[in-house]
């Protein structure tokens, strides 16, 4: 892990993140796809998945990065208040206290 000081971390497939106590987002580790490549910004919350990671922006909206089949790195509009990256299907809690997911569906499942 990076030297510093921080207020979370999360870790994921072959790669984590960490949110430094200036907001900002730092991620290290496996960086095929570009999952360690965190984007700069201000952030309250980062969640690292499968092959991607996301991150909750100090203005609410919700950033990925890394592997997108099926767009899970595609973060929706909107203005959320928590994230989780997840395996293969991002999910993000909206202000109005809805769900919402994407990526994967349930349906799918990837080849062995």
């Amino acid at each position: 892990a990076p030297a510093g000081s921080f207020t979370a971390v999360s870790a994921g497939g072959r790669h984590s993140c960490a949110l430094r106590s200036d907001g900002s987002v730092t991620c290290w580790g496996y960086n095929d796809d570009g999952r360690a490549d965190a984007p700069a910004g201000s952030f309250t919350a980062v969640s690292a998945g499968g092959r991607h990671s996301c991150a909750l922006g100090s203005d609410g909206s919700v950033t990925c990065w890394g592997r997108s089949e099926a767009g899970r790195a595609v973060a929706p509009a909107g203005s959320f208040t928590a994230v989780s990256a997840g395996g293969l299907s991002p999910c993000a809690l909206r202000s109005d206290g809805a769900v919402t997911c994407w990526g994967y569906r349930r349906s799918y499942h990837p080849p062995s």
